[in-house]
């Protein structure tokens, strides 16, 4: 890709946001004992935390797109960073429940309303339609990259300050001002394209309904939906080992660092670039959800005291697979037709479609480990993973058919 400094530097910028941005948001992914001491939240509160984040994420979604066409990038990614790290200064100072919840439901509006489709809009516009499968991989594997260098210095910090209410409070106010700086940095390095700001509020609502009727990009939202779906299971591998296979918690956790991380940062930029090699980011996608449903049917077949090199070798291969699909899913809006001008429109409705799991798809696997204890639960999450990769292989055939059959239409 011969791009320009600029260009590459508005690639740099948007990947460092997106490794950065949701860190706050998802404190308790990491710190989650930490946070209990420290707010003396019950473990319901804090689903409760996740719930409101998760209600004015999908309430944001379309409006969020609507903006993306109004809005150039260039403002809208600093506006975003820089309101997410004034809200980091706001949880740093222990405030009670109800307006941590608050908190929880602004950071769901800066972070999607201001971000999100923001981010799929402005590395869309760096390449061109047979760069978009490498441009999406390289900013799936920059994002991972990102994100993994600023937890190690968070969690630095947090063991530098004591490990505990000091700690915490060090660390969420390094990532508040780490997103604010950044959001001066990105005002910098990102580059306005040349198409953007040409449409009024009323043009980019018109682009929007005009793109919301077209039944390609909700196929191609199906896709992110079933790929997405079929991505949360390898959630559970880490359990798997430990539980079944036998596995040390920290060894456990270790693999789960590498599968998470390093396969992210080196799979999804090679699955970017060989769907760009094919000519079709819904091709790859085919072939690469058929893969992985294959490799998710082996667990179906080794036995329980199986090798755990085999079940490690595969998950690990299975992981690669995953993040190629992550990486590569949503760069399908150049491939179908969608111009640049509504690109946040269309981004927004493969979000929230595509997103949608997040409401049900982890109390759904939970409710397999809980309902049938042992190996026969983790049976029933790697059917219902294989369903859902089928169906996003279904999607797949039926939005090329579709695309060609326009392309029949239209020559």
């Amino acid at each position: 890709m011969n791009k320009t400094a600029k260009q590459w530097a508005t690639l740099f910028a948007i990947c460092l946001a997106g490794g950065v941005i949701f860190k706050l948001a998802y404190l308790r992914d990491v710190f989650y004992v930490a946070m209990q001491d420290a707010f003396g939240f019950t473990n319901t509160q804090f689903g409760l935390m996740m719930t409101a984040f998760a209600v004015t994420q999908f309430i944001a979604y379309l409006p969020g797109g609507w903006i993306t066409d109004l809005v150039p990038v260039k403002y809208l990614v600093p506006v975003s960073l820089v309101s997410t790290g004034l809200c980091g200064f706001w949880l740093a100072t222990y405030p009670p429940f109800m307006t941590v919840l608050v908190i929880q439901a602004i950071m769901g509006i800066t972070i999607t309303l201001l971000f999100w489709e923001a981010m799929i809009k402005g590395v869309r516009m760096l390449g061109s339609k047979e760069e978009q499968g490498r441009l999406f991989g390289l900013l799936e594997g920059g994002r991972g990259l990102f994100a993994t260098i600023i937890s190690f210095i968070a969690l630095f910090l947090f063991s530098k300050f004591g490990e505990g209410k000091m700690g915490l409070h060090a660390t969420m106010v390094f990532y508040a001002i780490a997103l604010c700086v950044l959001g001066i940095v990105c005002f910098f390095l990102i580059e306005k394209n040349e198409v953007e700001g040409k449409v009024n509020a009323k043009e980019a609502l018109e682009g929007m309904l005009h793109v919301a009727r077209l039944p390609k990009v909700w196929v191609a939202g199906a896709i992110v939906f079933f790929g997405y779906s079929f991505y949360n299971g390898l959630g559970f591998f880490t359990a798997y080992l430990t539980e079944i296979c036998g596995m040390s918690v920290s060894m456990g956790a270790a693999i789960s660092i590498v599968r998470q991380y390093m396969i992210a940062f080196i799979a999804a930029p090679i699955g970017g670039i060989i769907a760009d090699k094919m000519g079709s980011t819904i091709s790859f996608l085919k072939i690469a959800l058929t893969v992985g449903t294959i490799l998710t049917g082996i667990y179906l077949i080794i036995p329980t005291g199986g090798s755990i090199i085999v079940v490690i070798a595969v998950m690990l291969i299975l992981a690669a697979v995953m993040m190629t699909i992550r990486g590569t899913y949503y760069a399908t809006t150049d491939e179908i037709g969608v111009p640049i001008v509504m690109a946040g429109a269309a981004a927004g409705i493969l979000s929230i479609v595509g997103n949608t799991p997040d409401l049900f798809i982890f109390t759904l696997y939970g409710h397999f480990m809980d309902a049938y204890p042992g190996a026969l639960g983790y049976r029933y999450i790697f059917i219902t993973m294989i369903v859902f990769a089928l169906l996003g292989v279904a999607c797949c055939f039926l939005l090329s058919n579709m695309v060609r059959k326009e392309k029949e239409r239209r020559s």
